[in-house]
């Protein structure tokens, strides 16, 4: 896996601009670079269950809360992936920015991992059913949940949830990691806010704009100092 490593946004761009030939190409941000490239599914203690009979528990419950009622299980992944629910689908984003993003939402005393991930194969819901699929591909959803579309979101769907997704590439697949160091995240996040991808932005409810005033109120100094205040933020 080709690795490149940052310590400033001119070189993130610089990095970043590899990518821009190809609208294959999806990011996803990992705080904590121990983090493995598995579905939460896939993941302990979730793993020791079946994940697609947890998914139909879910749905006939879910069901009560769910206004558009997919037409498949693929996209009723997607929304219990939203929701917080363990599933065999992994979030990505084409937007590198969001990537950037949620690889700063940390306490800033690691690196962070930005990885990058050109897929060879797009998965067709009609085509296979969740049971039936064993191998890996990006799924774009339908738009079942706004917050996805926001994010420029997408997923890799994950046939077998405990295997690393760099286990299961198919050879024409292409893997990368951005790596960026620790000295820079907490500055890196700052600098996504200037260009208006912050909580707010990633999370377009209520909940995100309190998530992003508190850390607004928490980092008040550095704006103090810069002559900017809450008002001009919001």
């Amino acid at each position: 896996m080709k690795i490149h490593n940052i310590s400033s946004f001119s070189e993130l761009h610089e990095i970043l601009s590899i990518y821009r030939k190809s609208n294959r190409w999806v990011f996803r941000g990992h705080a904590d670079p121990d983090w493995a490239l598995v579905p939460k599914a896939g993941r302990n203690p979730y793993n020791k269950s079946d994940d697609l009979s947890v998914l139909q528990a879910w749905k006939r419950r879910a069901i009560e809360y769910v206004s558009n009622v997919p037409e498949n299980d693929w996209d009723w992944l997607a929304i219990a992936q939203h929701h917080g629910l363990a599933t065999r689908l992994l979030d990505w984003s084409y937007n590198p920015m969001v990537a950037a993003y949620f690889a700063t939402t940390h306490n800033y005393d690691t690196d962070s991992h930005i990885y990058c991930y050109k897929p060879h194969k797009v998965l067709i819901p009609k085509n296979v059913k969740p049971e039936e699929y064993d191998r890996i591909s990006l799924f774009k959803p339908n738009g079942v949940v706004p917050r996805i579309a926001r994010q420029g979101g997408v997923f890799t769907a994950h046939g077998i949830p405990n295997k690393p997704l760099e286990e299961v590439l198919y050879e024409e697949d292409e893997l990368e990691l951005i790596i960026i160091d620790k000295a820079y995240v907490k500055e890196l996040r700052f600098e996504l806010n200037h260009y208006g991808i912050n909580d707010a932005f990633a999370f377009p409810d209520l909940d995100g704009l309190s998530k992003h005033v508190n850390w607004y109120t928490e980092n008040q100094e550095y704006w103090v100092s810069k002559d900017r205040t809450l008002e001009d933020e919001i």
